[in-house]
């Protein structure tokens, strides 16, 4: 049973609205570690019904748990700040606290929200995988709720035993419960993820469905989801 609350994971910082600091990094990271041991647990079929109000036995069948967490940590104005958000992680993984660290362009939010953003993508030890999203503070993004806004961005991403299943997920979800809408769908990308993810319009929400290829042959991977 997760220990989680809310419905979505997220950063107290990130209720700022604007990108964190250098010297919030440490506090940040911190709280980023236990929202991931908190919803690492999640009852799947649990989570789904309360996020979309339905929970199709059809489609939770096809979950095998939490791959990871995403969080959004706020709006920046200059891509220094994601850099050196970046460079702390790898100090951390110069460290041993981190086994990796990836970074790159979201392509989401400039084509669903009309703003550039980041991803940043980090595995620990123990095979947990976290990342961090930010929008920068442009266009009409920032007339969106900050609310409104950490939840597009934040969400769990909910695995499932093979990659045919993810396309599963996405259209039996998007064809039976009528607020709830595929926004992305990408296969066999690089590093072995087939995922996708979908937004509940009711409550501009996102759930993110991902097969792991590379967790399956035993192998550690991340990438972006």
């Amino acid at each position: 049973m997760t220990t989680a609350t809310g419905s979505h994971p997220s950063a107290h910082r990130g209720e700022a609205g604007t990108f964190p600091t250098d010297h919030e990094f440490p506090a940040v990271w911190r709280e980023l570690l236990a929202e991931s041991a908190a919803w690492t647990q999640v009852d799947c079929a649990s989570y789904l019904r309360a996020w979309c109000g339905r929970s199709p036995a059809d489609v939770a069948a096809r979950f095998a748990g939490v791959n990871h967490i995403g969080v959004y940590l706020g709006d920046y104005s200059s891509d220094e700040e994601v850099f050196r958000w970046h460079s702390y992680l790898e100090d951390l993984q110069r460290t041993g606290e981190l086994t990796a660290v990836e970074m790159g362009p979201s392509y989401i939010s400039p084509r669903q929200y009309g703003t550039p953003g980041w991803w940043l993508s980090v595995a620990l030890p123990d095979g947990r995988v976290i990342e961090t999203f930010t929008c920068r503070h442009f266009g009409a993004w920032p007339s969106r709720p900050l609310p409104e806004r950490r939840r597009l961005m934040s969400h769990v991403a909910l695995e499932v035993s093979t990659a045919e299943d993810v396309q599963a997920v996405l259209s039996g979800l998007e064809r039976d419960i009528e607020h709830v809408e595929a926004i992305a769908y990408t296969e066999a990308d690089d590093v072995g993820h087939t995922y996708g993810h979908l937004r509940n319009n009711a409550t501009q929400s996102v759930l993110e469905v991902v097969y792991d290829a590379a967790k399956k042959e035993g192998v550690a991977a991340t990438g972006e989801v």
